[in-house]
């Protein structure tokens, strides 16, 4: 399982990584600020700003990863009619030669 992670991390571009890694720090500063929100005086009350922040955060991670995954089950559907395409193609131009 670990390999499998490590090799996909390897084939991301750098842009890609940039958005997991941003995505990543969001959450992590979202949940943060909102667990130090519950420590810090007054306690267990939590100002609008840090869950004004939290959200952002969550909606930033969903978008970012929504986004990914929409447009990557799309390239694999475009890729997946262009060889269906393709295998059609080259099976008449077979049937027509014989």
């Amino acid at each position: 399982m670990s390999d499998e992670i490590k090799d996909k991390f390897d084939k991301m571009t750098m842009k890609e990584k940039l958005a997991y890694g941003t995505c990543i720090a969001a959450f992590v500063l979202g949940w943060g600020l909102t667990i130090a929100g519950f420590i810090v005086p007054p306690m267990g009350i939590i100002s609008d700003s840090v869950l004004w922040i939290l959200g952002q955060a969550l909606l930033y991670c969903g978008a970012v990863i929504g986004i990914s995954s929409h447009y990557g089950s799309e390239v694999r559907n475009f890729e997946e009619k262009i060889t269906d395409y393709m295998k059609k193609t080259e099976k008449d131009k077979t049937n027509q030669t014989q």
